[in-house]
């Protein structure tokens, strides 16, 4: 269940699964949105990251096709000598959350961690950080962005005020020159009027 990412949760709340469980939340951007997800959340979003039987972390690309099981329900990959015998002989395979819809990556009972609990969420914590690396990326390129477009408004606004100024310069030159006209004709005037018929 996904809940819409305009929702507020509470500090120690799932920003996905909407769990008060959760006591390790990750920082994650997903689809452009920064989030808080518990551990099982993190891998549950991110399928096709990491093997879901021993949770070791995929680089870039995922195993090739003859080093892989794929999940038919999902993107998930795990490795052949991860899964069981009995999961390969039924057709299709599905990973531990598509076989069972109540699965959980990371269900800690009071607050002990054994081995795969702890290798589920260093698996998740990688995950999370890459992913906050990336939105590292994104910020700084929309930041150099923006700042590029703020050198072309300034640029921009400077000239406006520029032609602005010209134009009230032109226009109190022109104004000048009317009064400068009129009291020269007015001079005129009065050198006529004051003159002898």
């Amino acid at each position: 269940m996904n809940l819409p990412p305009t929702s507020a949760a509470s500090a120690g709340e799932c920003g996905n699964c909407g769990t008060q469980k959760g006591w390790v939340l990750h920082h994650v951007r997903l689809r452009g949105i920064h989030r808080r997800l518990c551990t099982s959340c993190v891998l549950r979003l991110h399928p096709a990251y990491f093997c879901p039987s021993c949770f070791v972390l995929y680089d870039s690309p995922p195993p090739h096709t003859s080093r892989r099981v794929s999940c038919s329900s999902c993107s998930s990959f795990a490795h052949p000598h991860c899964v069981k015998s009995l999961q390969l002989s039924q057709s299709p395979y599905l990973c531990p959350p598509c076989a069972d819809s109540n699965f959980s990556f990371f269900d800690v009972t009071d607050h002990v961690i054994d081995k795969k609990l702890a290798l589920a969420l260093l698996c998740a914590t990688r995950i999370a950080s890459a992913s906050m690396a990336k939105a590292v990326l994104v910020a700084r390129s929309e930041a150099e962005r923006r700042v590029r477009e703020a050198v072309v408004a300034k640029k921009r606004a400077r000239e406006a005020l520029e032609h602005v100024a010209s134009f009230e310069k032109e226009k109190l030159r022109k104004k000048e020159k009317q009064l400068l006209q009129q009291s020269m004709k007015i001079e005129v005037e009065k050198s006529e009027s004051a003159a002898p018929i």
